[in-house]
């Protein structure tokens, strides 16, 4: 799931940085794309690595939750 929510927010941010280099057109264009492009990987990256980060908790919290249960049930 987080990757796919960074994916789109990064082809958002290098639509965006692209879209104002339209009228310009050539080099500057390319640059504007490609630094949309570096942008929106590195804040999508973050995000999907956010949503691992949030799985993992929820994995971790759900295990220790399991284990406080069979502790009362063999008590």
């Amino acid at each position: 799931m987080g990757l796919f929510v960074g994916g789109i927010f990064s082809a958002l941010i290098a639509w965006i940085a692209a879209s104002d280099a339209f009228a310009e057109g050539g080099l500057a264009l390319l640059a504007s794309a490609v630094f949309g492009l570096a942008a929106g990987l590195c804040i999508g990256a973050l995000i999907a690595a956010n949503f691992a980060m949030l799985a993992w908790e929820q994995s971790e919290h759900g295990e220790k939750v399991a284990e406080r249960k069979e502790a009362h049930a063999a008590a």
